[in-house]
C-alpha cells in the first residue's frame, strides 16, 4: 500500500462486511523501485507524491533513498493504523533489517512525531 487514500476508499466500500483488514507496506528503496511497482505491479498505486519524493532521494544517493523509502513507510504505518487490524511489512529484496525499521515508528510517542 502506497496510497493511503486508495484504502481508505476501498474500506468504505466494504464497511458492511466484518472482517479483519492487514495492510501490506513496502519499504522503497529507490526511484527505480518505485516506478517499477507503479508500473508492473497490477493493482498497485504509487502517488504523484511519493515518486517525487523518491526521485528526489534517488538523485542525492542510495542510502538517501533507502532512508525515504522507510520514511514514507512509516507515514503510511501511522496514517493508516487505526483503521487496520493488523500489517505486514515487506523486507525489500530479502533485507529485513528494512522492514523492521519501519515498526520503529511505533515506540515513538505521539507528541515527538509533530513537528
Amino acid at each position: 500500500m502506497f496510497d493511503t487514500e486508495q484504502l481508505q476508499t476501498f474500506l468504505k466500500k466494504i464497511e458492511h462486511v466484518k472482517i479483519p483488514i492487514v495492510a501490506g507496506i513496502w519499504p522503497l528503496v529507490s526511484f527505480r523501485n518505485a516506478e517499477f511497482l507503479h508500473n508492473e505491479v497490477p493493482g498497485v498505486n504509487v502517488t504523484p507524491e511519493i515518486l517525487d519524493r523518491m526521485r528526489i532521494a534517488s538523485d542525492k544517493s542510495k542510502e538517501e533513498a533507502r532512508e525515504e523509502g522507510i520514511a514514507i513507510a512509516r507515514e503510511s504505518l501511522l496514517e493508516v493504523r487505526d483503521v487496520i487490524q493488523g500489517v505486514q511489512v515487506s523486507a525489500p529484496f530479502g533485507n529485513v533489517k528494512y522492514a523492521l525499521q519501519v515498526f520503529d515508528v511505533l515506540k515513538t510517542p505521539a507528541t515527538a512525531l509533530v513537528p
